[in-house]
């Protein structure tokens, strides 16, 4: 089962992989995919960090001699580069954002989650994932998906907020970007045997549909209140839906630490 996983794992990358560098090579020729004005772009600074992330699981898992050090400092590169663009877009976006121009940042959504995505990958690459009662490979995993849970409401919903930023609509998370994103976070579990969630999923049927409901619930639960109150997005800010949808994610994590805890 676990090779069967692997094999699969590594499809995966290998399609992010092969993703990242079409979307890199696209905005060399400068024609970027999908390319709009008026909403979210995958920019080139994320197929960048797709394509460091996956590439170097690639070339630890084929090239034996491969520099460990390297992994190191191009994931340090990826992870620093998504903070300081975190802190350039929220310390000064009018400064660094350029709506004319051709070139499209990173949202502040997509760089917290390639930065957590990071930390994961530079853990691993320092020790394997401990057992422990402090599932911290689980919850690196579980919050880098949140950014793109978020963003979700706003492609679903049309909220700006969620979207976009209102200075520049192309930075923000694109549908394309969360397909590249989703393929890596089910990748990274895919290929690591030692997370908790897996040893919790092999505790028999009970336990699958009990994460499955969690984890459903944090996408559902948002969605099915903006349905049912209807969606008011002339403020242009936050609602009761980002509440609902932290409630779920901290639900499921919780859940697991609890579980953790009990093994």
């Amino acid at each position: 089962m676990e090779k069967r996983f692997l094999t699969w794992a590594e499809i995966l990358d290998i399609v992010v992989l092969i993703g990242s560098f079409v979307v890199l090579v696209a905005w060399i020729f400068g024609s970027p995919l999908f390319y709009r004005t008026d909403g979210p772009v995958l920019s080139i600074f994320s197929a960048i960090s797709l394509f460091v992330i996956v590439g170097l699981r690639l070339a630890t898992r084929h090239f034996h001699l491969w520099p460990f050090t390297a992994n190191l400092a191009l994931l340090m590169i990826v992870g620093g580069g998504n903070i300081s663009s975190i802190l350039m877009l929220l310390s000064a976006p009018a400064v660094h954002i350029n709506p004319k121009s051709s070139l499209v940042m990173t949202s502040i959504f997509t760089s917290t989650g390639f930065v957590l995505f990071s930390i994961y990958e530079i853990l691993l690459y320092l020790r394997k994932t401990p057992k422990s009662a402090w599932i911290l490979d689980d919850i690196l995993i579980h919050l880098a998906l949140v950014p793109g849970g978020m963003s979700l409401i706003g492609h679903i919903f049309q909220n700006p907020t969620y979207l976009s930023m209102s200075i520049d609509p192309r930075v923000g998370i694109s549908l394309l970007e969360m397909v590249f994103m989703a393929t890596l976070a089910l990748s990274t579990i895919l290929n690591n045997p030692n997370l908790f969630l897996w040893k919790f999923l092999k505790g028999g049927l009970t336990n699958q549909l009990t994460f499955a409901g969690l984890f459903a619930n944090q996408y559902i639960a948002p969605i099915v209140y903006l349905l049912l109150v209807g969606a008011n997005w002339q403020t242009g800010s936050f609602g009761p839906e980002l509440f609902i949808f932290f409630g779920g994610v901290f639900a499921t994590l919780g859940f697991l630490l609890f579980q953790a805890k009990l093994e």
